[in-house]
């Protein structure tokens, strides 16, 4: 036990050290390229931190549970939202004056409709993951449109920036490395103090999920680099909902039970709504918001352990 928790206290510390590397190589990186770092954090960290989703989807997509590909998605897209966003909101209030965000958020809520239109059908497949993957090259566009120099600002050099390239890849492999960690030895001492199977999958896996993202971004809002932070959080949500899930449904066509997947997808309606919300009329996410984000994630993860366990007693998870 006392093991277990000294290396879980080790791989978070590792963890929010790592973070600060990653954070300190893109600031250097959208600096040498004049790259906004809206922008810098969607195409960087927002990739590097959405590769584990989109491994588990596409293994899962190619062992034939593309529905479990789809739930990945939803859960993650819901985490990134109500957890890590909520979660910087308490840190400190997020402002944002930048047209940019608003307008990627409000697109971002427009997406989020689209599993709601698309997963009633019953069966879903090729089509409409050409349609996920259409939109996320559109996206995509919008985001990297602003005007891009490839003039050094003064005090950065192109061996500084290479450095700061290199750094971030390493920067990144630890982070999510010591996510893992943090996750596995979390898991164990769930399993050592008696916890049931379902709530650590619910709990532990789920927050161990986006545990990159939650560090990378609350580093960023610390330090003040808002763009950054909102760039990887909208950016990761985007990824999940059109990349991972279009990936997932252009190999494996499957026939989706839509009741399985309601709740999270009104969920993830509700806090884009929010979101988009607080955004415009607000210009910035106030710790109010952020108390009301972390409360719907909360209240998410007690229906859905409340199904988890309906279920076992019914005999249905055997």
């Amino acid at each position: 036990m006392y093991f277990e928790l000294v290396a879980l206290l080790v791989s978070i510390a590792v963890l929010a050290k790592s973070s600060e590397i990653v954070i300190d190589a893109c600031i250097k990186i959208s600096e040498f390229y004049q790259v906004s770092q809206l922008a810098v954090g969607f195409i960087l960290i927002a990739f590097a931190t959405s590769i584990p989703d989109f491994a588990v989807s596409v293994m899962a997509a190619f062992s034939g549970n593309t529905a479990m590909a789809i739930g990945d998605a939803l859960g993650s897209s819901i985490a990134n939202i109500s957890l890590v966003l909520g979660a910087g909101a308490l840190l400190r209030t997020i402002n944002v004056k930048r047209e940019k965000i608003i307008e990627s958020a409000e697109l971002l809520l427009l997406i989020s409709l689209l599993p709601l239109i698309i997963l009633p059908r019953n069966r879903v497949g090729f089509f409409e993951g050409l349609i996920f993957i259409l939109i996320f090259f559109l996206y995509c566009f919008f985001v990297v449109k602003e005007r891009i120099t490839l003039q050094v600002k003064d005090g950065v050099t192109k061996k500084e920036v290479h450095k700061s390239m290199l750094w971030f890849v390493l920067g990144m492999v630890v982070v999510v490395v010591a996510a893992k960690f943090t996750v596995d030895y979390g898991v164990k001492i769930a399993d050592l103090i008696g916890v049931a199977p379902a709530l650590i999958g619910m709990t532990v896996i789920a927050f161990g999920t986006t545990l990159p993202e939650l560090m990378i971004d609350l580093t960023a809002l610390r330090r003040g680099y808002t763009s950054l932070a909102i760039g990887d959080i909208l950016g990761s949500t985007v990824i999940n909902l059109t990349l991972v899930m279009g990936t997932a449904l252009l190999i494996k066509e499957t026939v989706v039970d839509f009741q399985v997947f309601l709740l999270p997808l009104v969920t993830l309606l509700l806090v884009n709504s929010l979101l988009t919300y607080a955004l415009l009329k607000h210009e910035g996410i106030r710790k109010q918001f952020g108390l009301i984000f972390i409360l719907i994630y909360v209240v998410f993860l007690l229906i859905e352990f409340m199904h988890c366990l309906e279920c076992f007693e019914t005999g249905i998870l055997g």
